[in-house]
């Protein structure tokens, strides 16, 4: 109770110091666009591009290596980087090239490939001008810090004939306390596991309903299905009232922030499942 209590009274101060540090360093951050990268067999050659939005001149460096989104034992969600990936792993990383300036992104594929989605992650990694910086309680000592950042956007390498499906594993919905922020909170767990030779691209949407049938809270959030996801989402629900409500899922290809021509089709899925609030 001690740990919780002190937690909770230094969240925000600790919050404010670190975004006082981070943004700074975050605004003058090299901007890679876009964020996912779609390659196909018939072109060999993809384009992407950096824009420098600080002042100082930026080192930077690129690098190709496997990797996808996964979720932990809580639901999180993460990239998860595989430098030495498996043989049988749909791994684009080996035999990508990136050329500097306006970076174009050449493939040289096997040419025995068989069809279907290769993947990579481009890690994009800049490096600004040492910051001096003062040691202190010494004037005559001068020390230099080089701040490093790393952007990871994604790369898909398509050919023949590719498709994508997903199918619902578990999906279960439950009103939990947040120990931490001590809110009463809408827990929703989503299952997921991706079919065909392709990811899955699309979102879900998450809507909390009344006896009535009327939507009190919608969530959408964007999600990507490479093998197999158990993705954890809480939302704050404090300020709904008690009762009985259903919460329904639905999982589709509407992704906003992708040129619907590139994501490819995927029948969606829909469920509800009853959920108490007290």
């Amino acid at each position: 109770m001690l740990l919780r209590s002190l937690l909770r009274r230094l969240r925000v101060p600790i919050l404010v110091l670190l975004f006082t540090m981070v943004a700074p360093v975050l605004a003058d951050a090299i901007l890679v666009s876009p964020h996912a990268l779609f390659i196909r067999h018939e072109q060999g050659t993809g384009e992407m591009y950096l824009i420098n939005q600080g002042d100082e001149a930026e080192e930077v460096d690129i690098a190709f290596q496997f990797g996808y989104p996964a979720t932990d034992s809580l639901g999180g969600i993460g990239i998860r980087l595989i430098p030495d990936p498996p043989a049988d792993a749909p791994s684009a990383a080996d035999w990508l090239r990136a050329f500097p300036r306006r970076v174009r992104v050449r493939a040289t594929p096997p040419a025995d490939l068989p069809d279907g989605e290769y993947w990579s992650r481009i890690i994009v990694t800049s490096r600004g001008a040492q910051q001096p910086m003062a040691v202190a309680g010494d004037t005559t000592v001068r020390a230099g810090v080089t701040l490093e950042l790393r952007t990871i956007t994604s790369l898909a390498y398509r050919k023949g004939a590719v498709r994508t499906d997903v199918t619902l594993d578990e999906f279960r919905a439950a009103a939990s306390a947040d120990s931490l922020a001590d809110a009463d909170s809408l827990e929703v767990w989503v299952g997921l596991t991706r079919d065909g030779n392709a990811a899955f691209l699309g979102s879900v949407l998450l809507e909390l309903r009344d006896d009535g049938g009327e939507v009190v809270r919608s969530w959408v959030t964007p999600v990507a299905v490479y093998y197999s996801t158990l993705r954890r989402f809480a939302y704050d629900v404090r300020d709904v009232p008690e009762g009985s409500y259903r919460v329904r899922l639905l999982v589709s290809t509407d992704r906003g922030d992708i040129d619907p021509r590139l994501i490819l089709p995927a029948d969606p899925i829909e469920r509800v499942a009853d959920v108490e609030l007290r």
